[in-house]
Parts: structure tokens; sequence; C-alpha cells
């Protein structure tokens, strides 16, 4: 079995949103990430912002922030879950040095 990789997704949500709502997502994610051997480090909301440019009629935006190491499964499929979900404006997965990651925890 070859190294974990470190990787941190960031995903935007609408501001729409309850708090219950929001955490079913984070839930969600979070058993697909450990379902699949990945160690979750940190997986919470970051903040709500304003967004850079308008996305389908959203002008604002919950981000919520995974960083977890595992294989490039669990990233995988944390893209697919994401990707299927209606409540999921955008999102980007990074893959992280593991230097860079042990910086920013």
């Amino acid at each position: 079995m070859e190294h974990p990789r470190y990787y941190e997704t960031m995903a935007i949500v609408p501001t729409a949103l309850d708090d219950e709502q929001v955490n079913a997502i984070i839930d969600r994610a979070r058993s697909v990430l450990e379902n699949l051997g990945a160690t979750v480090h940190t997986a919470r909301v970051w903040d709500k912002r304003k967004l850079a440019y308008e996305i389908g009629k959203h002008k604002e935006g919950v981000y919520l922030l995974f960083r977890y190491e595992g294989q490039p499964k669990a990233a995988e499929e944390l893209n697919r879950i994401l990707k299927i979900n209606e409540n999921v404006i955008r999102y980007r997965t990074f893959r992280m040095e593991p230097e860079e990651f042990a910086k920013s925890s």
C-alpha cells in the first residue's frame, strides 16, 4: 500500500441552508472519507463570505473546509459526492505536500 497523500477540499454552500443542513453535508463527507480509510483532520464551516462573482444567483456562500490524508480514491469519492449534491455551489480539492499540510494545521 502506498503512503497516504494530503488533501484540502473547499466547498461552498448557499447561505440559505440552516445549520442542520450544513452539518449534514459535513457529516456525510466525513463518513465517506473515513469509510475509505482516510484520516480527517478538519471538517468544519470555515466562513461565510461574499462571492467574487455571482454563481447561479448566489452572491454569498458558506465555505466548508476539509483537511485529510488518505489514498487518492478517498479524494475522488469526496469530489463525486460534492458534485452530485445540489446544495453545493462549488468545490475544489488540492493535493498538498506533507510539509505544507503540517505547517497550515
